[in-house]
């Protein structure tokens, strides 16, 4: 198999993709994102590539389709670690009768494919002629005798492979005419989140990437639209800042006075405001995506509109034990990697420096579950307490916000005025629909948000 970039603009982070049976990177050519390359795992035999091309890139995550899945676990070495994994209509277990396809119909599928028979799998595939027809031009060709030998020798390892490969979700199409659904679903029972799609066996694998991987510049565009009215609507995010602030403070002491801190994601100023009537500091950094108005709050600030990720990232490497304080409220859970920008904050900081910051723990706004083409991934409190090992002092404290409204609709704007709705596609007038009938009241008629803030608390 081969190694081939479809996107390479010499990013940071990578989108791999590894192909289904039978298909090209030709297929793939379409899935992009701002800020990634994109490369496409694919060929017609069962040898390893030569995954060196892909050192250095310190985010990647991973899709597999259909036959992908199994070469995923089988050939992804040792050192790369995807921070996260998604499986589309394949299994573990891709030559098995309950677990994968049924082995009577993956050998026979071998051993009499021809070019035509080949083109009939191609339609089921595709799930009509006509869905076949379009994508043609990306499936034409392919030696018949190496990708018989393929399936053969697939069937050859064994019913079952295991890896190291932890998968934040599967997708299985209702409607898939090659690994059967119930199959699919049976396999990662227990495993992983299941998420159901409509349609075939293929998948276009870039709808599954834009509802996975945060568009930092759309989440900055939604942000700014809300900018004038995220402090009055804002009414559990104000809860959660001032809760921060006094956590932030039982870290440094009442009144204490920081010689430079940095704050991620300030926007309007909620928490800014919070932390500053009970710390103060000689400087502050603010960054974040959108404009900021200043602050006033320390003798010197700097304003950074950026990707704080990515901008803790350069600090660290640039000016390493320079800094007393980190601290953020609500906005590192836009993050593609957030272990990672911990350890780099963890770099940054001074001796003694303290890391003061809320996220969101699974089940956030579990209200909205129904209405989202993918709910958001929240880490669990064990794997944010697990990336701060490093710090010399470190706590993890998990809270429950809810905040009530009269109609749906309420719950909707509201989401809308703070520009919680992030970077996934907006819903339309069918799932606003679906939404308003589905959403159940609370026990006293009322409908909820319920926010599932997380502290990290931190001293280097």
């Amino acid at each position: 198999m081969k190694i081939d970039f479809t996107q390479h603009r010499q990013e940071e982070r990578l989108i791999l993709i590894f192909a289904g049976w039978s298909t090209t990177p030709a297929l793939y050519e379409h899935v992009e994102m701002p800020g990634w390359d994109v490369a496409v795992v694919s060929g017609e035999d069962c040898e390893v590539p030569d995954f060196e091309v892909l050192r250095g890139y310190s985010t990647v995550y991973l899709y597999a389709w259909s036959m992908g899945v199994y070469f995923a676990i089988r050939m992804l070495p040792d050192w790369m670690k995807p921070v996260a994994c998604y499986a589309v209509n394949g299994t573990q277990s891709p030559c098995h009768d309950t677990l994968g396809i049924p082995r009577d119909i993956f050998l026979g599928t071998a051993k009499g494919l021809t070019s035509r028979s080949l083109e009939k799998f191609r339609m089921r595939m595709c799930g009509s002629a006509d869905r076949y027809c379009e994508l043609q031009p990306c499936l034409s060709g392919g030696d018949v005798s190496r990708l018989a030998k393929q399936l053969l020798d697939v069937a050859g390892c064994g019913d079952s492979v295991q890896g190291r490969l932890t998968w934040r979700a599967a997708y299985v199409s209702e409607k898939d005419r090659i690994f059967p659904p119930d199959n699919q679903k049976r396999a990662w029972h227990g495993m992983t989140e299941v998420r159901s799609l409509p349609g075939p066996h293929y998948v276009d694998l870039a709808s599954i990437v834009h509802h996975t991987v945060i568009d930092v510049a759309r989440v900055g565009e939604r942000f700014t639209r809300s900018l004038s009215t995220y402090t009055q609507h804002a009414h559990a995010q104000r809860l959660i800042a001032d809760r921060l602030a006094s956590l932030m403070a039982s870290l440094t002491g009442k009144d204490a006075v920081m010689r430079s801190l940095i704050e991620i994601g300030s926007g309007t100023g909620l928490f800014t405001k919070a932390w500053s009537e009970l710390v103060k500091a000689d400087q502050a950094h603010f960054m974040d995506l959108c404009d900021m108005p200043e602050y006033g709050v320390a003798s010197h600030e700097i304003y950074t509109r950026a990707d704080a990720e990515r901008e803790i990232e350069r600090l660290a490497e640039a000016e390493e034990n320079s800094v007393d304080a980190i601290v953020s409220a609500s906005a590192i859970q836009w993050f593609s990697n957030p272990q990672r920008f911990l350890s780099n904050c963890h770099r940054l900081l001074r001796h003694g420096g303290i890391l003061a910051m809320s996220t969101f723990a699974p089940g956030n706004l579990e209200e909205l579950h129904g209405l989202r083409a993918d709910p958001m991934y929240y880490p669990e409190a064990d794997d944010m307490r697990s990336w701060l090992l490093n710090y010399s002092e470190a706590e993890v404290k998990e809270e429950r916000v809810t905040v009530e409204f009269g109609t749906p609709i309420e719950a909707l704007r509201h989401l809308r005025l703070t520009g919680v709705t992030g970077s996934g596609a907006q819903a339309g007038a069918a799932g606003v629909r679906r939404f308003v009938e589905e959403y159940p009241r609370n026990e006293r008629g009322r409908y909820s948000l319920t926010f599932r803030p997380l502290y990290l608390l931190a001293r280097k």
